[in-house]
């Protein structure tokens, strides 16, 4: 699967029992208390998914929030919060986390809206071509269809546009769309 996930929380022991809970699945997870070396483990592991954890670290988590999007915006976060900061979770859903779980919580929904959360990244990362580049491919496009292959214009645009999750929201095989001379698409 190739999911890095980075569980911030301040409390050892929940944090360590939650990272072993979550070490049985193909994630690789990495940990911190919240404290120091933040943008460096992030840029390190490329971090995809991150569950931080709003009960011990209350205002603070919501300033972790904060850089980890102003450091890496495509990466997801997911709160988690006791239930006695709810004001947090709200405040942390406006700053752009990605949802939120409150404490105790089934691990294997968990681990769904983790894959959720990764599918998502993928996708904001795969959309990533400048106005330029997009451009180009459409002019590209254009250029097949105006000389008569509009097959061949088809399919440049199927390659180059961005590859949406699929089904699993992890992978981004999509079916080919093609044409037959009549003109009519076949998926």
């Amino acid at each position: 699967m190739g999911i890095n996930l980075l569980v911030i929380e301040s409390d050892r022991s929940f944090r360590q029992s939650l990272c072993r809970r979550l070490s049985d699945v193909p994630i690789q997870v990495f940990e911190s208390d919240g404290n120091a070396g933040l943008k460096k483990t992030i840029k390190k592991h490329k971090i995809d998914v991150v569950l931080l954890s709003l009960g011990g670290l209350k205002e603070e988590g919501l300033a972790l929030l904060r850089q980890i999007k102003a450091f890496n915006p495509p990466t997801e976060v997911i709160l988690l919060n006791g239930g006695a900061q709810v004001s947090l979770s709200i405040e942390g859903m406006k700053l752009g986390a990605f949802d939120d779980f409150f404490v105790p919580f089934d691990v294997k929904k968990l681990i769904d809206r983790i894959k959720d959360a990764y599918g998502r990244k993928a996708r904001k990362e795969g959309s990533k071509k400048s106005l330029f580049q997009r451009y180009q491919d459409v002019m590209a496009a254009a250029a097949f269809a105006e000389a008569g292959e509009p097959d061949a214009a088809i399919e440049f645009i199927a390659e180059t546009a961005p590859k949406p999750a699929g089904t699993d929201g992890i992978s981004g095989d999509k079916p080919r769309l093609t044409s037959d001379r009549k003109g009519e698409k076949h998926g």
